[in-house]
């Protein structure tokens, strides 16, 4: 008697393992499908422009400095005045900085992978004010001269930049491509007019900034004040960067955020002033795609093993309470139906949308199920209980996967009151009067 319960349970659990093995192929199909997609992201960013990170304008003094060092002459032993010459670079940055910008987003298909771009329309404007011309000299009593002064802008992919105009005192400059930074990206300059009659003076400038790239724009705060602007029609935005924006509404109809950075709040000056690869604080917005199948359908697989259990436990029960013989087969053809449950979702959701392809996969699954239960518990009324029961399970499911931030609780919660549902049943069962009536039938 107790030797035919205990081979079901073993010849079960090696059931639900090959469940598992069906489980785990269809997480690798889907994590492939997904580094698919992350592939003709990456194919239409190559053909397009990628991410896109904007600093400027950054305006850069080149000079020559010359001094007269004392050197040693060992061979004559004897101390000498050395004339020497060095070129450097003095970086002046914004005193405000302010960019208004609108968001254009048009979503780019390779087949049924899709990506998100957008084209930014934005105008840049500002002051600045140049030092001292005698703060240039980086060695006591040297001597400077002036060889060039321009001003910059930096972008991460330089194919997105659309014919940029930069206003210097309501004057047009010439903008040509190359910048003296490369700690961001590539870069555009102009050289700025009348150089000798820039110092401890306030300049204004403005710019007509329009840009394109993929997935996300962002901005680093060069300025002393900085003021940063952007909207669009796109409903689902993520902000990222080192900056939370001080005011921002999101909607149907799109968003709009603002911020406002002080520069005493950023490194951003200092890491470029030093010509620093490596993180540069910044702020902006990410492309968001409200369900992104493949994530949704990778933390459904994660249910798959605790639908198989309740399923395979419930079956059990049946079994047990009311005499039922059930073949390890059909337990696995139950398995196998939910199991692919999983794969029919994937497949579906990249055509139909995941709410769409969820609830097509589950009626197909909930409805082949209940019919093949109709003849192996033979009755109609448990077949449909135990649909009702496959049923209550889906919509958990479904609303776990729509509210992550709630999911783990609530699927503890189900977990619990299962387990609980069961003791409470099953509280004055005899097991040993179940299995021997099992035995009795079965002799």
């Amino acid at each position: 008697m107790r030797k035919s319960g205990v081979l079901k349970l073993v010849v079960l659990g090696a059931v639900a393992a090959l469940m598992l093995i069906a489980l785990a192929s269809i997480g690798d199909l889907a994590r492939e499908r997904k580094g698919r997609a992350r592939q003709v992201q990456q194919d239409i960013a190559s053909k397009y422009a990628g991410t896109q990170r904007l600093a400027g304008p950054i305006f850069s003094v080149t000079f020559r400095e010359h001094w007269t060092e004392r050197t040693y002459n060992k061979e004559k032993d004897t101390w000498y005045d050395k004339q020497m010459t060095d070129l450097e670079t003095s970086w002046v940055f914004p005193e405000t900085f302010n960019y208004s910008g609108e968001m254009e987003v048009e979503e780019r298909y390779i087949g049924i992978f899709k990506a998100n771009v957008f084209q930014s329309a934005g105008r840049v404007t500002g002051a600045v004010v140049f030092p001292a011309f005698e703060t240039l000299a980086k060695r006591k009593g040297s001597r400077v001269e002036l060889v060039s002064a321009n001003v910059c802008v930096l972008m991460s992919d330089l194919r997105g930049l659309d014919s940029p105009e930069f206003r210097w005192q309501g004057e047009a400059l010439e903008i040509v491509r190359g910048s003296d930074l490369d700690i961001i990206g590539s870069g555009v300059h102009a050289k700025l007019p009348d150089i000798g009659n820039l110092f401890g003076e306030r300049f204004e400038f403005e710019m007509d900034l329009d840009a394109k790239g993929m997935g996300s724009l962002t901005f680093v705060p060069i300025g002393d004040e900085n003021t940063i602007r952007l909207s669009s029609a796109w409903p689902h935005p993520g902000f990222i960067g080192d900056f939370l924006a001080n005011d921002r509404t999101v909607s149907d109809e799109g968003f709009a955020a603002e911020w406002n950075v002080n520069g005493l709040a950023t490194s951003a000056q200092q890491d470029i002033a030093r010509v620093r690869k490596g993180p540069v604080q910044q702020l902006g917005v990410s492309l968001v795609d409200p369900v992104n199948v493949y994530s949704m359908t990778d933390r459904a697989l994660k249910y798959g093993f605790l639908f198989i259990f309740i399923t395979y436990a419930a079956f059990f029960m049946f079994e047990m309470l009311a005499g039922l013989r059930i073949h390890p087969v059909q337990y696995a053809f139950v398995g196998l139906a939910q199991s692919i449950f999983f794969l029919l979702l994937l497949s579906l959701s990249e055509h139909l949308g995941f709410g769409g392809s969820y609830l097509a996969a589950a009626a197909a699954t909930i409805g082949v199920i209940t019919f093949y239960l109709r003849h192996v518990l033979r009755s109609t009324g448990r077949a449909f209980a135990f649909g009702g029961l496959l049923v209550l399970l889906y919509g958990v499911l479904f609303a776990l996967l729509q509210s992550e931030d709630h999911a783990l609780v609530a699927g503890s919660t189900l977990v619990f009151g299962l387990m609980a549902l069961t003791m409470l049943l099953t509280r004055r069962v005899d097991w040993y009067a179940i299995g021997s009536r099992a035995e009795g039938a079965v002799s």
